[in-house]
């Protein structure tokens, strides 16, 4: 679970990492982050995705996958978008998913 201090939650800090960040790519989940101090995720699951459930089902999901890789992240900042095809995956090719999404930015240490 991420605590506070690794959270993305005000708008103007997302707004900030989509207007000035770099874009990683992979088949369920995009991946924009800037280089800070510290690291900080936010998650962006848009209505296409599915309904609440499934939405929140999926951030729970790449919270848990976020929080195990946090001692290894370098300072960013960082939102991880899920495709709509995000919903039918497992924890387990969602947290390969984002393991591959860092190390192809270069973010893990």
């Amino acid at each position: 679970m991420l605590d506070k201090a690794h959270r993305l939650n005000k708008h103007g800090s997302f707004a900030y990492v989509y207007r000035h960040g770099k874009r990683v790519g992979e088949a369920d989940l995009v991946l924009i982050y800037t280089p800070s101090r510290t690291a900080r995720v936010g998650f962006s699951v848009s209505n296409k995705v599915g309904k609440a459930v499934v939405r929140n089902k999926v951030k729970r999901r790449l919270r848990a996958s976020v929080g195990g890789k946090l001692a290894r992240l370098g300072g960013c900042q960082a939102i991880i978008v899920a495709n709509t095809t995000a919903a039918g995956k497992d924890f387990c090719e969602l947290d390969g998913e984002v393991d591959r999404l860092f190390r192809r930015a270069g973010l893990m240490r």
